[in-house]
């Protein structure tokens, strides 16, 4: 067991000191792989010192000790298989297979693309979907009260002969409805169209009872938007549910209407830029970086530049 321990810290404190002798063979400055591979030096840097929790992990640290080793003349994939075995856990070994060949490499990318690309797809339908549903629960309710005024009079005009037979005292109570035994001078017509009145009078009041019903959507009192300048993987929990983890292509948005509270971690930060309700906020973090924020729909002014 402590043979075992003792080969991976070696394996560990070798890898570091690989890259560096390579770099400096090369007669390259960290500033100088900075530049061309587009990662933080301080990042490059800790590769070197071995501590990789500065990287963002996961196939995310895999990628930057590709690219690191590509500049420095080091064969990539070889690189990688070492890093992950010096360094499962922050490589994320049980995530994905590490690549033996560029094919494979390449071959992970183009599913994970391809993957990527039909979960946008669904959530776009089931978008699609949930508005044509609140439009149309929109227009019942909308088309609800309006038909009412108008259906009104054969709905009572079927129920008075009806109602009116079998409920002799409501008509014996009907005298005290005419407006003055003058208005008897007139056509007898009057008195059945008195007797409608009341026999109708049960069901006249509920109807305006249930047209006050309509009730329209509020929307959200905060929506966060995100636009990536450069690669940045994203994870995000919305209300207390939490998201599919995703990686925002270089001018891909997402946005995310909150009602209560909204927690990101986001790898690569300083690539990312945000907005709240439509205002531009103060950056997550640095170029490299992970970071975890929570906003609360009232307290995100703080976070507004």
């Amino acid at each position: 067991m402590k043979l075992a321990m003792s080969m991976a810290d070696e394996r560990a404190a070798d890898f570091g000191t690989h890259l560096r002798q390579a770099r400096e063979k090369r007669g390259l400055t960290l500033q100088q792989v900075a530049i061309t591979t587009k990662i933080s030096a301080r990042v490059l840097e800790a590769l070197e010192r071995n501590d990789p929790s500065k990287l963002p992990g996961g196939i995310f640290s895999r990628a930057f000790v590709r690219s690191y080793a590509r500049e420095v003349g080091l064969d990539p994939e070889a690189t990688v298989a070492n890093f992950v075995a010096a360094f499962p856990d922050d490589a994320g070994a049980g995530d994905v297979p590490v690549a033996t060949s560029a094919e494979e490499a390449e071959s992970y990318e183009s599913h994970r693309r391809v993957a990527t690309t039909v979960v946008k797809l669904l959530g776009a339908s089931a978008l699609v979907v949930i508005l044509g549903l609140i439009a149309y629960t929109a227009w019942q309710r909308a088309r609800g009260p309006a038909a009412a005024p108008g259906g009104q009079r054969p709905a009572v005009a079927e129920p008075v002969p009806q109602v009116s037979v079998p409920v002799p005292a409501p008509v014996e109570a009907a005298p005290a409805v005419p407006a003055g035994d003058s208005a008897s001078a007139q056509p007898a017509e009057s008195l059945p169209a008195t007797d409608g009145q009341a026999a109708s009078a049960p069901s006249v009041p509920v109807a305006p009872a249930a047209v006050p019903a309509p009730s329209g959507t509020t929307a959200a009192p905060l929506v966060v938007g995100l636009s990536a300048r450069d690669a940045c993987w994203l994870s995000v929990s919305v209300d207390g549910t939490r998201m599919p983890s995703r990686t925002l292509g270089a001018g891909e948005r997402a946005e995310f209407p909150v009602n209560r509270s909204i927690t990101m971690t986001v790898g690569n930060a300083g690539a990312l830029d945000m907005s709240l309700n439509g205002k531009p906020a103060k950056p997550l973090g640095g170029a490299g970086q992970v970071v975890t924020a929570t906003i609360a729909t009232d307290a995100f002014a703080a976070y507004l530049r």
